[in-house]
Formats: C-alpha cells, sequence, structure tokens
C-alpha cells in the first residue's frame, strides 16, 4: 500500500474537467455558488444553542458538542444543513477572557484534539477558552469519504507507458468515487466555508475576537479567516507555513526538494554518527544507498509478514518503505524509529532473499510481542500535518483531495503532472516522482474564487518555521512572510521539525507564549537555535503520542475526546 496516497506525492497539481457518465460529478460541481466573501449569517443559526456533554477522561476537561451549519454559506436557506463537531476547555477557575481556537492541518485533520492541547499549555490555562473542531467533510463533523477509490498501489519511479497510464486513470477515477460517496457535499468541502463555520462558532461563544494556533494546513485556514473576517482577528500564530498568499499547487510543488533535504542532510549524517549502535552505514552516502538498495530488493520481492500470531498481516514493498520514511521525517523524534525500521526490514529483506518467505516470517516470529506490536502500529499510523494522501482515515483523506483540489485553480491534465515529476524526480527521488499522482489534475472544481490573503489591516501575524522543515518548505514561509503585511517570521535554524510551538524548543515556546498572553510580537523577524537530533536509546521508541511531537500530541488528544458526540 502506498503512504503518498490518493494525491500526494505532495505535489498536487491539476485540475482537468472530467465527465464520467453515471457519476453526477459534473452536475454536482457546477451548481456551486461562488463564495469570495462572507454572508452575513441567518438568525436560525445564531439562536441555536449547543449542548454540551463531557468528552474524554475527567482529567481533560474537555466537552463537546454539534453546531448546525448550512451545507453551502451562500444558500443559507435552502434547507441543506450539516452538523460541525466542536471542543472546549475552560480554566479551571475563573471566566475566560480570550478565546483561542486551533487547527492542525492536514488540511482537513480532525482537529478536537486542540482544545484538550492548547489548554495543556499553561501560559494559556489561566485565561483562554480553548477551541478545536472537526471541519467540516471529517472526524465527528458531517464527513465526506473516497471509498473504494483506487490508490496509487504502482511505483511512481517506474517510467513505463503503462504504469503511467495506471496513474492517470487512477487519478481520474477519484472525484467520480469521491462525489458519489459523498452526498453532494464534496463541492462545498472549500476553505472559503470553513472559514465561516468558524465564525459562526465564535459567534455562538460570544467573543468579539479570536485568537489562533494553526500548523501547516491550518497556517493556510488561519490566513484566510484573518481575510474573510479581519474585524474579528486577534492574536494569531502560523506553525509551518503553506504559502497561502500562493497556490496549493506551489506549496505540494516545494515539497519534494524539502523531504530530500531533510532526509540527506539531517537523518543520513545522524543515522551515520551513530552507526555503532544503527547499523545503517558509517557514512550519510553509506545511509542513503542502503535504502536505495532495500527499496530496489522490497520491489523485486516485496515481504508479507504475519504478526502477532497472525492477527495482523502487513505487506511491505517499496512503497511501504518510501511511506515509512517520508512519515519519519516530520519529527526528530522518530528518528531512531526509523532506523529501528530499517534496519529490521534490511535483514527481512535478506532472509527472504536467501531463504524465501518462510525464512523471512521466522526473523518476524522471533520478535518479542512488544516489538511486534511496535512494528504494527507504525504500518498503521496516519500522517499528521500537511497530509500525503493515504492515511487510515478515508474522511481525512477525502477532506484533503478536496480541499486541494477545490480552493485553488490547477494546471489541467496529464502533461503537466508528467513533466513535474521527469523535472524533480531525478533531483528529489523520495518523493519527486509521485508528483503525477493527484486527483487535481482531473478534478471538476466548483466555481469558486477566493480573495489572496495579504495581510493588510491585519494586527501582526506570528509565523513559526524551522529551515528543514519536509512538509512545508522554508522557502514557502519567506514568500508568504514577504507577501504578508505586518508579519513577523520566528525561525528555528538548525532545525526541520514540522510543527514547532510546543515541542522541544523552549525559545520559541515562550515567544509564541509571550505574543499568545500579551500580544507582545517581536519587533522583527528573529530567530531561535535548534535543539539537535537525540542520540539513539537503547530500544527502539515506539508511538508516545502523549510525549512526541506537537502534531502526535494532539493526534493522540483528538483521539482521546472524540466518539463521544451522537
Amino acid at each position: 500500500m502506498k503512504y503518498l496516497t490518493l494525491a500526494v506525492g505532495l505535489g498536487i497539481s491539476a485540475a482537468v474537467v472530467l465527465v464520467v457518465p453515471g457519476s453526477g460529478a459534473t452536475a454536482s460541481m457546477q451548481s456551486t455558488t461562488v463564495v469570495d466573501k462572507p454572508h452575513q449569517v441567518a438568525s436560525k443559526y445564531l439562536k441555536q444553542r449547543p449542548q454540551w456533554i463531557k468528552c474524554g477522561d475527567e482529567e481533560l476537561r474537555t466537552y463537546c458538542t454539534k453546531i448546525t451549519v448550512p451545507r453551502d454559506w451562500a444558500n443559507q436557506y435552502s434547507g441543506n444543513d450539516i452538523q460541525i463537531a466542536v471542543s472546549k476547555v475552560a480554566p479551571a477557575k475563573g471566566t475566560p477572557s480570550r478565546v483561542v481556537f486551533g487547527n492542525p492541518g492536514g488540511p482537513g485533520g480532525a482537529g478536537l484534539g486542540m482544545a484538550p492541547y492548547l489548554a495543556s499549555h499553561a501560559p494559556l490555562a489561566k485565561n483562554f477558552l480553548a477551541i478545536g473542531f472537526d471541519p467540516r467533510g471529517t472526524g465527528g463533523s458531517t464527513s465526506v469519504s473516497c471509498d473504494g477509490a483506487p490508490g496509487y498501489t504502482m511505483d511512481a519511479r517506474d517510467r513505463d507507458p503503462g504504469t503511467r497510464d495506471l496513474i492517470t486513470e487512477a487519478s481520474e477515477l477519484a472525484q467520480p468515487y469521491c462525489d458519489r460517496q459523498s452526498r453532494g457535499l464534496l463541492p462545498y468541502i472549500t476553505t472559503a466555508q470553513t472559514v465561516q463555520d468558524m465564525d459562526l462558532i465564535r459567534q455562538l461563544l460570544g467573543f468579539d475576537k479570536m485568537d489562533y494556533v494553526g500548523y501547516s494546513g491550518g497556517t493556510w485556514l488561519g490566513a484566510y479567516y484573518q481575510t474573510y473576517f479581519p474585524e474579528h482577528v486577534g492574536r494569531f500564530v502560523l506553525d509551518s507555513n503553506t504559502d497561502f498568499t500562493g497556490t496549493w499547487l506551489d506549496t505540494f510543488a516545494a515539497q519534494p526538494q524539502a523531504f530530500e533535504r531533510r532526509f540527506r542532510e539531517d537523518f543520513a549524517p545522524w543515522a551515520a554518527r551513530y552507526d555503532g549502535k544503527l547499523q545503517l552505514g558509517s557514512t550519510p552516502g553509506d545511509v542513503i544507498r542502503l535504502y536505495e538498495r532495500l527499496r530496489r530488493s522490497l520491489k523485486a520481492q516485496p515481504a508479507t509478514e504475519e504478526f502477532l500470531d497472525g492477527a495482523v498481516k502487513v505487506t511491505y514493498d517499496e512503497n511501504t518503505l518510501d511511506q515509512m520514511v517520508t512519515g519519519d521525517m516530520y519529527s526528530k523524534l522518530d528518528f531512531h524509529s526509523l532506523a529501528g525500521d530499517l534496519l529490521f526490514l534490511h535483514d527481512l529483506s535478506a532472509a527472504q532473499a536467501k531463504g524465501g518467505p518462510r525464512a523471512a516470517q521466522r526473523r518476524v516470529d522471533a520478535l518479542p510481542a512488544a516489538r511486534q506490536q511496535q512494528l504494527v502500529e507504525r504500518a498503521h499510523r496516519a500522517t499528521t500535518g500537511l497530509r500525503m494522501l493515504g492515511g487510515d482515515d478515508d474522511s481525512e483523506d477525502a477532506t484533503f483531495t478536496a480541499i486541494t483540489c477545490n480552493d485553488t485553480p490547477w494546471p489541467q491534465g496529464r502533461e503537466y503532472g508528467e513533466q513535474l515529476a521527469a523535472r524533480l524526480g531525478p533531483h528529489y527521488p523520495l518523493v519527486g516522482w509521485t508528483m503525477a499522482e493527484n486527483p487535481c489534475f482531473y478534478w471538476h472544481r466548483p466555481n469558486l474564487t477566493m480573495p489572496t490573503p495579504t495581510g493588510k489591516g491585519l494586527p501582526t501575524t506570528l509565523m513559526v518555521q524551522s529551515v528543514h522543515d519536509p512538509a512545508t518548505n522554508y522557502g514557502l514561509a519567506i514568500e508568504a512572510h514577504r507577501e504578508y503585511a505586518g508579519s513577523r517570521l520566528l525561525t528555528v535554524t538548525g532545525e526541520g521539525d514540522h510543527g514547532v510551538y510546543g515541542g522541544v524548543n523552549h525559545c520559541a515556546d515562550r515567544i509564541v507564549n509571550t505574543f499568545l498572553t500579551t500580544g507582545v510580537a517581536p519587533a522583527t523577524d528573529t530567530s531561535c537555535k535548534g535543539e539537535g537530533i537525540p542520540a539513539p536509546t537503547d530500544e527502539v521508541p515506539g508511538l508516545d503520542e502523549s510525549t512526541g511531537a506537537p502534531l502526535q500530541r494532539i493526534a493522540g488528544f483528538t483521539k482521546a475526546v472524540s466518539g463521544y458526540l451522537p
């Protein structure tokens, strides 16, 4: 299975008018009304009184509800309403003086966990009402689905015409599947609609202004909220930035270089430094060559293994390997886990090449149950932050696809994506060859035009970015900062984590917390030194969503408070 799912390769790029007989896709998309400015809210939505219920364990102090919003904010009296799941955590004592919303990115990532996550920050806990929500299309909100759509199981590096035809066919089929499964909602899964959902939540909570912390794809959402509702903007923190002043194509086309840099300049030198423990190679080049040899071996002979006494079956092929590597580039805290997995796969593949599938299975059977459980969990984990399509939550993947394909125009047709892959692939093979694997090349967009965010007339926006971020290239933050009036850029140097605030960088946390609690931003652009990559321990770490990177912690909180709403 491929981790860079339906549209990833993260080099998303395009939209062609695709008419599939009987799909209904063309008709539903063409009926959409342009949403380029906020609409006055009908009184029926303002009069609702949400009923809050406790969600999650007692110590999380989290309450959840659902609010009703129109399917299309431009047609509020059509009778087609949907539900948005919302979470909140109030201060333990007293009345909150401010409200802070959060979004974990994706775009389309479920965000109920943002409320307890933000409330876990001591500087925010005293005076802030912390708010999380599942954006329309995903999680506990009214959802969309692309269930059954073909994925990209082929090898994107294979330039055979037949393989390229299969990539095209899979991309063409995505929208018909998504549209058929989504009950007419798909054209309305856009940032323009979502920001209006956010503002209704604000109004129902009774606050004139909102503060905001958005990660990754959440920076795009935050900038558009500021653009649509400037009079209600408080203190906005945009962490690990898309180029929200451009198009989604701009953001995704910059990913191959960023992922390759993170792998070659951060992971490989670190692994080589600790070769005595990790056994992946004594130089960065050795580590990279081991990955390439392993990829060729798993492509020639995939390994399908049974774990936990046959309870779970996992197939390792070249795409699984790429998924593992790219997924662990987001946080340095995952580097040791990746090193352990690479060594395991190296030994597994060698055993299979020498003794066949039974020899490989014996390798798995010899592992302790705890290690088998780690491998199973890591094989099935979802991506956080700026998604590369292909996680376990279909609604999150479908929402990701809809937003990125619906929001902004894409170059149309097969030719552009293949040229992009051919240009980027040789230089950045980890992700670059996947540029053509993208439904947006064949996506018939709704009739939507959104204003370009400029930052003009807004309070100071604090942007936070690490220089080797793999998913949102540092160059994107530079470009957005240059075009976004009044913004301040906090750069974390010597660092590459995707998602900074709430992680391990105390300097960055101090600056962000000062801004959120006092409104005082750095007078000029500033920087914090990275904390460095920790040395490997004696044991390969498993997944720990309570102590991991910020986006992993948010995902853990979301899991803990989801499923309580009817």
